[in-house]
């Protein structure tokens, strides 16, 4: 009988804690892998010691100053001392716990992890049940009184998560005040439940637990719209922004905070300050690509433009082809100015991938100089060498301008050639006139056609 009765909290306990863990769909960015179910097992045992301890000094006060006590019927014993006493008990452990592991980081921790503590709350109780009751009990204790735990608890565990979450960065402690009320309102559910099966009306109880069951679906869902992981929008930055900053706030080492909260800068073309978060994203997961691809993209669009692009290709060299196109293709999204997006994507090669640097651009053109042994000079000139044939090649077009085929060309002292023949190189030796000798009879005539001297002989 032990051993059925180990088996069937066990698989109670795979069940539950599944469910728990689905919930919490950040619970690896956050390094709360494993501690909900940490605070199964270490929340169970110790709440029940501490009830044991409280419940009969609590009786005893409560006899001694309103005169009533336990024996007198049902709804005294559980909803003045059970209720109370099980609510407390669970809360205090909460509170050392999740202090001590520092594990609450959004307001969806504290009702997650406050209804793993009362799993393990019930799970004990219902080993006790089931060693006096037998464990047909303990079969229906595993799905109606674990569910009623875990419900009772995450009305106090959103009350201390929201206070805990919205003080953060702050010295605000008077609003925990309110865990109180909650308190109270668990209690009345939780002694409400247990009076109506001392009574005999199970149907009315199962009601009450199916209340405070729709009860934890609403809390989870609010808590859920509200928290800091909630997927917005680009065009959303607006209001995306102050609850990713608040978000931070409580919890700083958050690689995907960060990385959203870059994205969402990026889009708001605040790059500065997206490179910030960015490169603090990509120090918490420094083989994860999407937070340096986007850093490397701030730092492109905030003019680090050669800096930008070696970040953009270190960070999808290793990505086969067709996953560097898709991560690319979010350049679409985030870049929200369009001169800077079409600057962005013609800088891509269609054959590797990746984005051409003023590095590449140079290796291409000594892979090219190195395949044409013609052209191989004139490519594998350095800048310098480069500036200087420009210099020179800017110079003698001024000189061209200013020269006129009209004007008397000046003689070239090297030669005799012209400097027209110098420069294009027309004649490769200097032009030599043969003399031209008047012959008898000619006459040199003017433009008047008077004859100033006639060859006689």
């Amino acid at each position: 009988m032990i051993l059925l009765i180990l088996v069937i909290n066990t698989l109670v306990l795979m069940a539950w804690g599944k469910y728990l863990n689905h919930l919490d769909a950040f619970a690896s960015d956050k390094k709360n892998e494993h501690r909900l179910f940490w605070l199964v097992i270490t929340g169970g045992i110790p709440s029940i010691i501490l009830t044991f301890m409280v419940q009969s000094h609590w009786e005893s006060i409560l006899f001694n100053t309103t005169g009533l006590h336990s024996n007198m019927n049902p709804f005294v014993e559980e909803l003045l001392i059970v209720g109370p006493v099980e609510e407390f008990s669970k809360f205090i452990i909460f509170i050392v716990l999740t202090g001590m592991m520092k594990s609450i980081k959004e307001p969806r921790d504290g009702i997650l992890q406050a209804a793993s503590v009362a799993m393990g709350f019930a799970l004990v109780e219902n080993i006790i049940y089931a060693f006096r009751y037998g464990y047909t009990v303990l079969i229906v204790r595993s799905f109606l009184t674990i569910l009623g735990h875990m419900s009772y608890a995450v009305i106090w565990g959103f009350t201390w998560g929201a206070t805990a979450y919205t003080s953060a960065g702050t010295n605000k402690t008077t609003d925990r005040y309110i865990i109180i009320p909650s308190l109270i309102l668990a209690a009345l559910f939780h002694g409400t439940y247990n009076a109506l099966l001392d009574y005999g009306y199970p149907l009315f109880a199962i009601i009450v637990n199916l209340t405070t069951m729709s009860l934890f679906f609403i809390i989870y869902n609010y808590v859920k719209d509200n928290s800091p992981y909630k997927s917005y929008k680009l065009k959303e930055y607006r209001k995306a922004i102050p609850e990713l900053k608040k978000g931070l706030q409580k919890y700083p080492d958050s690689y995907v905070l960060n990385k959203r909260m870059g994205v969402f800068n990026i889009y708001a073309k605040s790059y500065n300050k997206a490179s910030k978060y960015l490169n603090k994203a990509r120090k918490i997961k420094p083989k994860n690509s999407a937070a340096r691809f986007y850093y490397g993209v701030s730092k492109y669009m905030d003019g680090e433009t050669e800096k930008g692009l070696k970040d953009m290709n270190t960070a999808i060299e290793a990505l086969p082809v067709d996953m560097r196109k898709r991560m690319v293709a979010t350049i679409n999204n985030v870049v929200s100015t369009e001169l800077g997006r079409k600057e962005l994507l013609n800088k891509i090669s269609s054959t590797t991938g990746l984005f051409e640097t003023n590095k590449h651009i140079e290796k291409r053109g000594n892979n090219r100089a190195r395949n044409n042994p013609q052209s191989g000079t004139q490519k594998r000139r350095t800048a310098e060498q480069r500036r200087i044939v420009r210099v020179i090649a800017e110079r003698e077009e001024r000189s061209y301008k200013k020269t006129s085929i009209n004007r008397r060309i000046q003689p070239d002292t090297f030669g005799g050639r012209s400097s027209w023949d110098s420069m294009f190189k027309e004649h490769p030796d200097p032009v030599i006139r043969e003399p031209y000798y008047l012959k008898k009879g000619e006459s040199v005539v003017s433009k008047t056609n008077k004859i100033n001297k006639k060859v006689l002989d």
